[in-house]
């Protein structure tokens, strides 16, 4: 199969990026993104690639081959969701697993890696706290004794 113009387009819009992001992200010009969507331009395999490598896909899906999805979303969640996974521990896996199917489940590994943090932090794991102490600043007073009342 011939390479699919509207897979590139509607991954891009599924993951919610402009064609100017995705040709940021991507490192080539906004006028190739459109071409390549248009489909007035077919992209080369290096330019394929890095569109592949960019949109967190394969060259399979850009070409129209390999797994079916329900929507652009789905193909976003799901192959961003194969590249986090080797990111993830047992525990954050199987949340996400289950969150997979969702219409607004994240769309890029990063989110993903995001997503799987937090779920490590409702479930209270101490495996989460090192990356917290980066970010802990001076003890703020409680509210109860910041506060003057007046009578």
């Amino acid at each position: 199969m011939p390479f699919q113009s509207e897979r590139l387009r509607t991954l891009r819009e599924a993951k919610g990026w402009s064609q100017q992001e995705l040709a940021k992200r991507a490192k080539m010009s906004q006028s190739a993104i459109a071409k390549s969507e248009s489909g007035t331009n077919l992209p080369g395999s290096k330019v394929l690639d890095k569109l592949a490598q960019t949109l967190e896909c394969t060259i399979d899906y850009l070409h129209g081959r390999g797994s079916d999805y329900d929507s652009a979303g789905a193909a976003a969640s799901r192959m961003a969701f194969d590249i986090a996974q080797q990111f993830l521990t047992d525990e954050q896996l199987e949340g996400c697993q289950r969150v997979l199917p969702h219409s607004s489940a994240p769309k890029t590994a990063e989110a993903w890696r995001s997503f799987a943090e937090m779920l490590t932090l409702a479930a209270g794991s101490k495996s989460s706290v090192a990356p917290l102490a980066l970010v802990e600043g001076p003890k703020a007073k409680p509210m109860g004794t910041a506060r003057h009342h007046r009578n």
